[in-house]
């Protein structure tokens, strides 16, 4: 398993987008739930077979600050995203193949896919099975894309894009890792 952070390598993650759209207003509601969705999208980049675990936690924080709803108090603060349901996708992106003239018949059974993508309610996560089929194929880079749906969590001392956000990607990963640890290895066919 192959762990990649925006916050900790953010030179392999290029063609970074985010968004918030905002769902309801909350000046109209009895209670306020600033509703909303997260599209993040990209590519990531990488160099490797198996699992992948894309942890967007920096565009998610931008995300989040780029709400455009007021709070009431000057106090508060949005502290954070509470997800109540999420659609990932992944696809390869990019690809590398070494091709040898003499023996193109081999090469010809060359094969790299994405066999399964997804995200938990913990963050702002996707695990990807990456296959790789025949020595000679590497895949360069993945394309993503996340849709979040749920509301912005108001807090009187939330960071925004901190502490929350990356506690949910770390807690979504970390639970990625469990659910995962048995899961077949499909680096090579």
């Amino acid at each position: 398993m192959f762990l990649l952070s925006q916050s900790d390598q953010p030179s392999m993650f290029t063609g970074r987008h985010y968004m918030f759209v905002p769902i309801e207003t909350p000046s109209i509601l009895p209670r306020q739930r600033f509703g909303g969705l997260i599209i993040l999208s990209g590519v990531a980049r990488i160099n490797v077979a198996g699992q992948v675990i894309l942890n967007l936690d920096v565009d998610f924080g931008q995300a989040i600050r780029s709400a455009p709803y007021t709070l009431p108090s000057p106090l508060q603060q949005f502290g954070g995203f509470s997800i109540a349901q999420h659609v990932a996708f992944a696809t390869v992106n990019g690809r590398e193949v070494s091709l040898n003239p003499a023996n193109l018949s081999f090469y010809s059974r060359d094969a790299t896919s994405v066999d399964a993508f997804w995200s938990s309610h913990g963050g702002p996560t996707i695990t990807i099975d990456v296959a790789v089929w025949g020595q000679t194929s590497k895949i360069s880079r993945l394309g993503y894309h996340l849709s979040l749906y749920g509301h912005l969590v108001v807090s009187d001392s939330g960071v925004v894009g901190g502490a929350a956000s990356t506690g949910q990607a770390d807690a979504s990963a970390a639970a990625a890792s469990t659910a995962q640890a048995e899961a077949p290895d499909r680096s090579s066919g």
